[in-house]
């Protein structure tokens, strides 16, 4: 039932066992989150992103972009592909108090280059259930990581299990696209290269 943060590509992120439902509990009251907030999910492999969604649009009409293809130049890097999500993925606790939970139609999903994040998931044996920490100011080329004493005060009395401490970094925020209605939307311009998805 851990909960630690770890190294990504962009920001670091807290994380946990994605199939443990207390794990995630505790996430969320960590990062002190509202319940209905969609987290996003760190993977190794496509075979985990067609275990957890129903895989990337496939082109109907001619001319149409094949997403498959793309993601398969752009991953593992600093993006995050919104997805639909499949009867695999666990189910949302929505209300903590009762218990009450309901079926995710989507899903975040990243597939970081970090060596620390494929690690952590192959000795684990599962995929994680993941969140950035908070940083206050705008990204950019020169924002800093917060360093590991920031983030113990951040998060450290909130039950927090661990901290992988690579040492300073500069950060900056993934591209997200989503693919949930079958065209790429740009919802966000970050580290990673869009200029391949229609405007």
């Amino acid at each position: 039932m851990q909960v630690g943060i770890i190294p990504t590509d962009s920001l670091p992120a807290v994380v946990c066992d994605l199939s443990n439902r207390n794990a995630a509990l505790k996430l969320y009251n960590i990062m002190e989150l509202a319940p209905k907030k969609m987290l996003s999910i760190l993977v190794t492999s496509f075979n985990d992103i067609s275990k957890y969604t129903t895989g990337f649009p496939i082109p109907t009409q001619p001319g149409q972009p094949d997403m498959f293809r793309i993601a398969q130049r752009l991953l593992p890097g600093p993006y995050t592909f919104l997805l639909p999500a499949s009867k695999n993925l666990p189910r949302q606790v929505i209300d903590f108090k009762t218990g009450k939970t309901k079926q995710r139609n989507s899903v975040g999903v990243r597939m970081p280059k970090e060596h620390i994040v494929k690690a952590v998931i192959a000795g684990l044996g599962e995929c994680l259930l993941s969140h950035s920490v908070h940083v206050e100011e705008q990204l950019d080329s020169e924002t800093e990581c917060p360093d590991t004493g920031t983030l113990l005060d951040m998060y450290g009395n909130r039950g927090l299990d661990f901290i992988v401490d690579t040492g300073a970094r500069v950060v900056t925020a993934t591209s997200i696209v989503d693919l949930t209605s079958g065209e790429p939307e740009v919802v966000r311009v970050g580290q990673g290269d869009v200029s391949m998805f229609p405007e």
